[in-house]
């Protein structure tokens, strides 16, 4: 009985292998706000709060995004 090895890889797929979803975001909404990443805000949870926020007042829709 042979022994085989494990290869593992981790990776981060966004802003690496596929463009930034929040770039996109920005782009078609024209809020250059959420153009910010991590590079910019460090700290992930208040990077998200703001994005959060920035898409409540904007009342915009997922529907909207996507369109």
């Amino acid at each position: 009985m042979s022994l085989q090895k494990t290869t593992l890889l981790a990776a981060d797929f966004e802003g690496v292998f596929i463009p930034e979803i929040w770039i996109a975001v920005a782009e078609r909404t024209g809020i250059e706000q959420l153009r910010l990443t991590t590079r910019d805000i460090s700290n992930y949870d208040e990077l998200m709060q703001m994005r959060l926020r920035i898409i409540r007042e904007q009342n915009l829709t997922i529907a909207q995004i996507q369109a």
